[in-house]
């Protein structure tokens, strides 16, 4: 997830997440494992990255991830987000009023300097491409977007012949609002354009709406490099006739999949905050597996999203907005066609062990317990190897 965000207007948007009721996030020092040159390691979006942390280190019902059989190199994924509860990192000093988001780094490789977590699946395919050195350190990007012609070509030039996508899963993508909202129970692409374009500035100018509240909305939107954002520009611009729409100056940036973009607001404006959600995110709160960050270790009780998708008929009579976003793991083609073996006493290289076997048994993550892993972090397991792909 891109860092970038904007503090426009009278509307205080601070996607600073529920462990913040007490306090701001600050940089701190961290001593996480590093890998080893011969472990696996990914990084990645926001949208897929539970995704691949189940898939590594299992979940809080008791289903093993990969790791836990206790191999020698590990598969080691890192967040795009600089804290396990998805939310953004803050530096010191950092208020309400004025937050300074923090660049977070993060060791890909033992021995080696800090670098900036990548933190968008764009800049995380960027990363992989930028890594040509002798000794990889990034094995793989998680991505919620195929890698672009440009990405394919970048990739020939490098000569890895090319970037191999597999899909791991499906995760919907909705307009969410607060739990208790002025907004109605569905908006259709065609009201979202208006809201978003500035057509429609009050609940009661929808159609057939008139009845709604008067309140002012408020349009979120997640940053540009956001899967979230990417995909729903892209329908508002179908919807608008093939041309991008021009967004209202009411629309304001926030963190991608963090509830708290619309929870943490005041109550008078959180009731007509609207923002495109990932839905694996919404399942994987209602899985009870975020704690309340405020409280120390063993950890606090289950936190809620506070926030409800609007998927209903919309007052226009369309149905309410929803689209997909495809969950992607990319690596070079080289790596999967590579003769050397990954673990200790088998013949398999490490693609082909977690992610692509055409010729094999089947890779982790196409299995019965690495789908399931994917289905725990909230996303619809879909296993595909889709080979060399691109976006065009």
């Amino acid at each position: 997830m891109s860092k970038g965000k904007k503090w426009l207007g009278t509307v205080t948007v601070v996607s600073l997440s529920v462990g913040l009721y007490a306090g701001l996030l600050t940089g701190v020092a961290h001593a996480d494992y590093q890998p080893s040159p011969t472990d696996v390691v990914g990084i990645g979006g926001s949208t897929p990255q539970y995704e691949l942390d189940f898939g590594a280190n299992g979940d809080i019902a008791g289903d093993l991830g990969y790791n836990a059989a206790n191999n020698v190199n590990k598969l080691v994924t890192f967040d795009a987000t600089g804290d396990a509860n998805g939310r953004d990192a803050y530096a010191d000093g950092s208020t309400l009023a004025a937050p300074v988001l923090l660049d977070p780094t993060v060791v890909l490789r033992a021995g080696t300097s800090p670098v900036q977590r990548p933190q968008s699946s764009s800049n995380a395919i960027s990363a992989l491409l930028a890594d040509t050195g002798a000794v990889e350190k990034i094995s793989f990007a998680a991505s919620a977007s195929e890698p672009t012609a440009a990405n394919q070509t970048t990739a020939s030039h490098n000569n890895w012949t090319f970037l191999h996508v597999v899909e791991i899963g499906t995760d919907p993508e909705e307009i969410v609002a607060d739990s208790t909202t002025n907004a109605p129970a569905g908006l259709s692409i065609a009201e979202l354009l208006g809201i978003y374009k500035g057509t429609y500035t009050q609940w009661n100018q929808l159609p057939n709406n008139s009845s709604g509240s008067s309140d002012t909305i408020i349009p979120l939107l997640p940053v540009a490099s956001s899967s979230i954002t990417k995909t729903f520009l892209a329908d508002l611009k179908t919807q608008n006739g093939g041309t991008a729409p021009t967004l209202s100056a009411a629309v304001k940036t926030v963190e991608q999949n963090d509830p708290t973009a619309i929870t943490s607001l005041p109550a008078a404006q959180s009731v007509d905050a609207i923002v495109p959600f990932s839905n694996g995110r919404l399942n994987l709160y209602g899985s009870g597996y975020f704690l309340n960050p405020v409280t120390v270790f063993p950890g606090g009780s289950p936190i809620s999203a506070g926030v409800k998708a609007l998927t209903a008929t919309a007052p226009d009579a369309s149905a309410g907005y929803t689209d997909v976003n495809t969950l992607y793991v990319i690596f070079r083609q080289t790596d999967a066609t590579s003769t050397t073996p990954w673990q200790p006493g088998s013949s398999q290289n490490w693609v082909q062990a977690l992610f692509s076997d055409p010729s094999g048994p089947p890779p982790f993550f196409a299995t019965p317990a690495g789908k399931a892993l994917v289905a725990a972090a909230g996303a619809t397991a879909n296993y595909q190897d889709l080979g060399d792909v691109s976006n065009g």
